[in-house]
């Protein structure tokens, strides 16, 4: 075969493992019990690779809760280990982390075998470790998710058999949803398919947790974090591939990974998010750059990519409708596939695209736009909106894939 005809063959691979597979939610566990290669001194954080005296304060924070002196000391001094969560195969929304005693949700590519795994979304309450803020409500909270709301809904999950996911975004098809910052059908169906089972686990923590998961309307989005992680870890296996199998960003910079070389990041500066502040005062000086793993969504063709699919979050964050449609075209015209499972009605009943191609990206000079919430500098949430993806690590990455199939043409010889 020629090189051409390789990585086409690889392409095609690729996508069929992104629409054809199945990531069932079948497990909550400790991150050390669930996740490969986890240790007890390892942190997970989200986005590209960071030295540990770059981490923006918001991800210190969220790392080094207890004791913050004496643990940023053992950060520096290499007794604490600081890793990117995608290469993991896990997902760290905002600023979310994950240490080997935190509770994740397992997902399970019923298709491809992959496993994915992402800490639970810890509700609405805006004083959250997910965006860098700590305190004894926070600490409390914290508690609470490790120990009765990780035992209840992992033993409702194990009991179900697993839930499938694309039953549930099939469920929610037309209902506004874009699955990445906006989610409240899918966590309402994600609920109604959860609460038989929880009504039948014998808890005193039972009804506290069904209320908790009743009052998240993002609930849904940490869940389908790990869905993804899940097929990516297969499509992340695929040598040739120039598809897009993972993004993030650490607040710093930003970064995407390709499934033809697997965990190797090419990275740049981290975009703002330009959009809605939630306070008048707060101005684009205060903001971090992109920070977070929740737009591997996107990878699967979620989020900005199937901006259609929610327009009620355009309006939310100063964009029109044609905003919206505009969007989901640009990621169609790079992309190689299209999701079947969920027609979009107000778009033709077309499916959402999937599959972004970096070389479509370079050589239509098409960038495609990525949703998200915006973080401060010192800790909590500024607003939420959009960025358009820099073109420069795309270019990296097409550099980063010449390079690569040289090596394996080489070795074939």
């Amino acid at each position: 075969m020629t090189v051409a005809e390789k990585v086409a063959a690889a392409n095609a691979r690729v996508i069929e493992i992104m629409t054809k597979g199945r990531p069932v939610w079948t497990d909550v566990r400790p991150a050390l019990e669930a996740v490969p290669g986890m240790e007890p001194n390892l942190i997970l954080v989200p986005g590209p690779p960071i030295e540990p005296k770059d981490l923006p304060i918001p991800l210190k924070t969220a790392g080094l809760a207890k004791n913050v002196d004496e643990a940023w000391e053992m950060v520096l001094r290499g007794e604490i280990r600081i890793a990117p969560s995608q290469d993991y195969n896990c997902g760290n929304a905002a600023s979310s982390v994950m240490s080997a005693s935190m509770p994740v949700f397992v997902v399970e590519d019923k298709t491809n075998g992959g496993k994915g795994f992402c800490v639970p979304h810890p509700g609405s309450n805006p004083r959250v470790l997910r965006w860098g803020i700590y305190g004894e409500d926070v600490e409390e909270n914290l508690r609470f998710i490790r120990g009765d709301y990780a035992a209840v809904l992992g033993e409702a999950v194990r009991n179900s058999g697993g839930i499938d996911l694309i039953r549930v975004l099939s469920k929610t098809a037309g209902m506004g949803d874009e699955n990445h910052n906006r989610q409240p059908a899918a966590s309402m169906a994600l609920a109604l398919e959860l609460v038989p089972w929880l009504l039948d686990v014998d808890h005193p923590a039972r009804d506290k947790v069904i209320k908790e998961i009743a009052a998240n309307d993002r609930f849904f989005l940490h869940v389908m974090m790990a869905g993804v992680e899940a097929i990516m870890a297969s499509a992340k296996q695929v040598p040739y591939s120039t598809v897009m199998a993972g993004m993030g960003g650490n607040g710093i910079e930003f970064g995407i990974q390709v499934a033809g070389t697997g965990n190797k990041w090419y990275t740049t500066k981290a975009p703002l998010i330009a959009g809605i502040f939630l306070k008048p005062t707060t101005t684009e000086a205060d903001l971090l750059g992109y920070l977070g793993d929740s737009c591997v969504t996107e990878v699967w063709g979620l989020g900005g990519m199937s901006a259609i699919a929610g327009p009620a979050y355009l309006r939310m964050t100063g964009g029109t409708f044609k905003d919206a449609k505009e969007r989901t075209e640009k990621a169609r015209q790079v992309s190689l596939g299209e999701h079947s499972f969920a027609p979009i009605p107000w778009d033709d009943y077309r499916g959402f695209p999937v599959g972004v191609d970096i070389r479509k990206v370079v050589g239509l000079n098409i960038l495609p736009i990525s949703h998200g919430g915006s973080a401060l500098k010192t800790g909590g949430q500024a607003g939420a909106g959009a960025a358009e993806l820099p073109v420069e690590v795309f270019k990296k990455a097409v550099v980063g894939m010449v390079e690569d199939v040289k090596r394996r043409e080489g070795e074939a010889e």
